[in-house]
């Protein structure tokens, strides 16, 4: 309750959640002694899908090869303790209460934003907590992201498509333009596989402008399955490993861009890391989870499936139904939907297949969710029976009764993913 307190009070340093510029946080980590610069084999992350997946897969090939991580993860699911992981997990209680008190006496009350302050905030716990690599994905965007205070060792971007045009530009071309921004001179950026050539041309040509080298992948580096075993190239040589039995095709990608990441450094050696099958480890909560336990199971048959993903874009939304699709099992597709009112429920829903129903929710606790009756009224015009619910659990029990055999899965943002996991 202490910690809920200082984050709100946290969120009335400025009038506006989003508001991008990099001179608040810059003036705030002056005051603390720039702590940004005094951390070890930073890891800079950006991309519109697949950030969190590629550093998840990056942390454990690290720790694989017994080196320590600290990693700083946005938005997240549960608890705010999930976005500064320090080692050995979520930063406890204690610390970051401690951590928010002294990072908001410092700033008294300047107007900053709340990811701004929040990112100075783990760039301290960092220096203080030293480990040997720390992971740092980007919260929105990447020139002007709060984030890019710093130079990494290795900057990473992965799949860029449409999303957030109201802060990134309405096109890809200025979409990738935003997220090429974390790209520095001399500092070698890996570039993960684009739905959009557009995208990576854009990449490839500021790498270019910035005089670093780029591994791009298709050029610099491949992965594919070769006989049901995963097969990864790069100047380096081939590294043969076992498939990935969760994740659907798409973790493909982010995991062949944790590798081309990872082989930066000769310290990791990787045909060690790959023996160990370590990649089977690798816990997404939110992408494409199934829900196995729990209250919500009381809700639905014993024959229905129940996974849970937090996409809420076209691009994230198409690779979710093709893992769907590649299940072993094969069932009905009916959906829980919620969103927040940046989006556009229509591309995204049509990204999915044979969908026999769809129910409407509110996302709770969340002033930006469309409300459910808004969210069922867009999606009128499509050819599958849409209908508002008061709630996940109605929902689910509506769907489980007229479809007892089907998979239901719950999609559309990550805040809804959290509030899935807190409440089952």
């Amino acid at each position: 309750m202490q910690i809920d307190e200082l984050l709100s009070q946290l969120l009335e340093l400025h009038p506006k959640r989003i508001d991008l510029s990099l001179e608040r946080i810059q003036l705030l980590l002056s005051k603390l002694g720039n702590p940004q610069n005094q951390i070890e084999n930073i890891i800079h992350i950006a991309g519109t899908n697949g950030k969190f997946s590629t550093l998840k897969f990056i942390q454990k090939i690290l720790e694989t090869a017994n080196k320590t991580t600290s990693a700083y993860i946005s938005p997240h699911l549960i608890r705010f303790n999930e976005r500064f992981e320090l080692e050995h997990g979520c930063i406890n209680n204690e610390d970051l209460y401690n951590l928010l008190y002294e990072v908001k006496n410092t700033n008294g009350v300047t107007p900053i934003t709340f990811f701004e302050i929040t990112s100075a905030c783990f760039f301290l716990a960092a220096a203080r907590y030293k480990t040997n690599f720390t992971l740092l994905e980007v919260g929105l965007g990447g020139r002007l992201d709060s984030s890019n205070v710093v130079t990494p060792k290795v900057s990473v971007i992965s799949s860029i498509s449409n999303d957030h045009h109201d802060f990134l530009g309405d096109t890809v071309e200025k979409i990738a333009f935003e997220k090429a921004g974390i790209i520095k001179a001399n500092v070698p950026v890996i570039i993960g596989k684009q739905p959009f050539k557009v995208a990576e041309e854009v990449l490839i040509q500021q790498a270019k402008t910035l005089n670093t080298r780029a591994f791009v992948y298709g050029i610099d580096w491949n992965i594919e399955i070769i006989n049901n075993k995963i097969h990864y190239t790069d100047a380096g040589g081939l590294l043969v490993t076992e498939p990935l039995t969760l994740h659907g095709e798409f973790q493909l990608y982010n995991f062949g861009l944790a590798l081309a990441t990872t082989r930066q450094f000769e310290s990791i050696k990787l045909n060690e890391v790959m023996a160990t099958n370590c990649q089977q480890d690798v816990i997404l909560p939110g992408r494409i989870q199934k829900i196995d336990t729990g209250n919500y199971l009381k809700l639905i048959t014993s024959n229905n499936e129940l996974f849970l993903d937090g996409s809420h874009n076209v691009d994230a939304a198409f690779h979710v139904n093709k893992a769907l699709e590649n299940l072993n099992t094969t069932k009905d597709l009916v959906i829980i939907l919620g969103m927040i009112n940046t989006k556009d429920p229509i591309d995204y829903i049509k990204q999915f297949k044979g969908v026999k129903e769809i129910k409407t929710i509110t996302i709770p606790n969340e002033e930006s969710a469309i409300l459910a009756k808004d969210l069922s009224d867009q999606l009128q015009d499509i050819n599958t029976s849409v209908a508002a619910s008061e709630n996940i659990e109605e929902a689910l029990s509506s769907l489980s009764k007229s479809n007892p055999n089907a998979r239901i899965l719950i999609c559309g943002s990550l805040y809804l993913a959290g509030q899935v996991l807190k409440n089952n």
